[in-house]
């Protein structure tokens, strides 16, 4: 088109009002260009006061923004009209979409999220300069999807790393401490508080704490179970639901406690129980922070992280529970023999590092056989029961009070002087003295118990040695009297007679048309007797000793009393008593699989009968000599 024609077209449209880019320079308005083409590559640009192409948009939805080159605003349309941003004189090249213009005046085009709306910009070319063209547009769907993205992200993060840490911990005390830090950290809330039952009284204990002062923690470190009512996790225990408030200075149940205790400024609280097939196991409860805008949102988080944090908590106490029976006597509910030797060697070694001295009692019910006999198990049983709480009551909580077996006790005391042990092991004798258990006929019983004590290192250089110290201390308490304290001394009346233990002389009672036939069966039994020599690191005493009983069991019964005496005294020694665990071991493989002989059988089952103090061995009934009979001695202990 030739250029006259453009300039009678350009008048044409001044003359019905609309205006050019060109008309911009006499009255300094600018409007919204909009370019027309004429053909031959040429075209015209107008300037109109709205952007017609949008007019058929959503204003609320959509709005356009013209800023000059020193980044203020020309014109707005729409959307843009109702932003702030728009709204200011200065130029916007120093605010939030600064680079979003600076790349529009070099001829980039770019996009920018912010605040909930989405910003498109373009360079404008004006003249001899460049305008920046912007778009806005409402991102409310982009922003809800944004939001909802990170809470799953947040959700699956904090489900991700707290699986991790349950995963890693089997006991209750380690996996509270462990879930409350990473909860906290996880979901960044203000404060987290663990609470689990205590089974011995069934109140709610403070397990473990993120973010509360301690002046919070030692008010609720201890709260009901039932029927409580002073604070949120009492409610929450009572009635087994979850509890939730958008603020806890507004809520009468968390404006005392919860409002106060947090180092954070909280927010809202959200507190759950911890339940497993109806049984509570303890409460969680979760403090957000102020102004948080996801803990609302995060509900269904917290509740999803309780379950999850529930069933770990449950599984740490079984797996606590099925320690303990490993670890416990069940009837007492002291330690039992295994944990005796573990908790004992372990001390030993720390009191040589630490050049610390260690005291051990061994502790025996003074005729508890006859007892047994003439009120019944049950009546010894809880004997038994009343002794081991005696032990309790008078050691320090870092003692370990163990049942060594039978009617048999132990306590190791660390740090403890010689002096010491002898004071706590007459404390405990006293306090057993005191007791009266009434019969079934109504009188009451008294009941004693004999004590021997040992200490490290002045008695032994190892936990075997201190130990058999301490029996054979004893073993002299039982037989100058009973109901007494003694303590090693290094030597007993018993060791004094040590020529007693006579091996050829023992044998040499054998009658002479035995002797073949007892050779003949000892060495059918010879390889079982070197395999549990082994196996039980027997001492060449020990060794004597049992390969002399094995020979001469087959006809025990013949010989005379004051050599059946003797022989018990053999077996009675201290060379056999700290064997038991071991014979009994021994014992249960022989009853599933039948590794052993009948003769050899036998000669353990005297051994098991005399150490354990169930009287002679060996009768006149040839039937006693039988493994059905070893079977009842040890079923027979068991029950006890």
């Amino acid at each position: 088109m030739p250029d006259n024609s453009i300039h009678e077209l350009m008048t044409l449209l001044r003359e019905y009002g609309v205006r050019t880019i060109d008309d911009r320079a006499g009255d300094g308005k600018t409007g919204f260009p909009v370019t027309v083409p004429l053909g031959d590559g040429q075209s015209i640009i107008l300037d109109l006061p709205a952007p017609s192409p949008l007019n058929c948009l959503d204003p609320s939805q959509l709005g356009v923004a013209i800023l000059d080159p020193n980044g203020k605003v020309r014109r707005t349309w729409g959307l843009a009209n109702q932003l702030n941003l728009f709204r200011s004189n200065q130029p916007l090249v120093d605010s939030a979409i600064g680079s979003l213009l600076e790349a529009s005046y070099q001829g980039s085009h770019g996009s920018l999220y912010l605040d909930g709306y989405r910003y498109f910009s373009a360079g404008l070319p004006n003249a001899d300069s460049t305008d920046a063209f912007l778009l806005v547009v409402n991102a409310q769907e982009e922003r809800n999807a944004k939001r909802q993205a990170s809470k799953s992200w947040r959700i699956a993060n904090a489900l991700k790393r707290l699986g991790k840490i349950l995963t890693m911990n089997q006991q209750v005390e380690h996996i509270s401490v462990a879930a409350a830090h990473e909860i906290a950290s996880a979901t960044e809330l203000a404060a987290v508080l663990v609470w689990t039952v205590d089974p011995h009284d069934n109140f709610l204990r403070l397990a473990a704490s993120v973010g509360a002062n301690r002046a919070g923690t030692n008010v609720l470190s201890k709260l009901a179970v039932e029927g409580g009512s002073s604070c949120v996790a009492e409610l929450v225990a009572t009635t087994r639901n979850s509890f939730f408030t958008q603020d806890v200075d507004d809520h009468m149940m968390t404006c005392e406690l919860e409002a106060k205790f947090c180092y954070l400024r909280p927010g809202g609280a959200s507190v759950h129980p911890l339940v497993i097939s109806d049984r509570l196991l303890g409460v969680l409860e979760l403090i957000g922070r102020e102004e948080d805008p996801y803990f609302e949102e995060h509900q269904e988080l917290f509740q999803t992280v309780a379950e999850h944090f529930a069933l770990a908590l449950n599984a740490a106490i079984i797996f606590e529970d099925f320690e303990k029976l490993a670890t416990h006597d069940a009837l007492t509910g002291i330690a039992n023999h295994r944990h005796l030797q573990e908790f004992l060697h372990q001390r030993v070694l720390e009191a040589a590092r630490t050049g610390q001295e260690l005291g051990v009692i061994m502790l025996d019910v003074d005729h508890f056989r006859s007892f047994n006999e003439e009120e019944g198990h049950d009546a010894g049983d809880e004997v038994l029961r009343l002794v081991a709480d005696s032990m309790k009551a008078c050691v320090r909580p870092y003692d370990l009070a163990a049942r060594y077996g039978g009617e048999e006790f132990t306590v190791v005391m660390p740090g403890s002087s010689e002096q010491t042990t002898l004071a706590v092991a007459e404390r405990i004798r006293q306090r057993v003295e005191s007791l009266a258990y009434m019969t079934r006929s109504g009188r009451d019983r008294h009941i004693t118990v004999s004590l021997g004590c040992a200490c490290y290192p002045n008695r032994g250089v190892d936990a075997a040695d201190i130990l058999k110290a301490a029996d054979v201390a004893l073993f002299e308490a039982k037989r100058t009297g009973r109901n007494k304290v003694v303590t090693f001394t290094g030597q007993t009346a018993f060791e004094g007679r040590r020529d007693d233990l006579n091996l050829p002389a023992l044998l040499a009672w054998l009658p002479e048309q035995d002797r073949a036939e007892s050779e003949d069966l000892y060495g059918r039994c010879l390889h079982d007797v070197v395999a549990l020599s082994t196996e039980l690191n027997l001492t060449a005493m020990q060794t004597a000793i049992l390969q002399a009983l094995v020979r001469v069991i087959p006809t025990y019964r013949r010989v005379k009393d004051q050599d059946a005496e003797m022989m018990e005294r053999m077996l009675a020694a201290d060379e056999f008593r700290l064997l038991v665990p071991s014979l009994n071991a021994l014992e249960d493989r022989y009853e599933e699989k039948g590794n052993l002989t009948p003769l050899l059988a036998r000669a353990l089952a005297a051994i098991l009968a005399v150490i354990e103090g169930q009287g002679k061995p060996f009768a006149d009934d040839p039937n006693r000599y039988d493994p059905e009979i070893m079977a009842m001695v040890l079923q027979r202990k068991r029950a006890a």
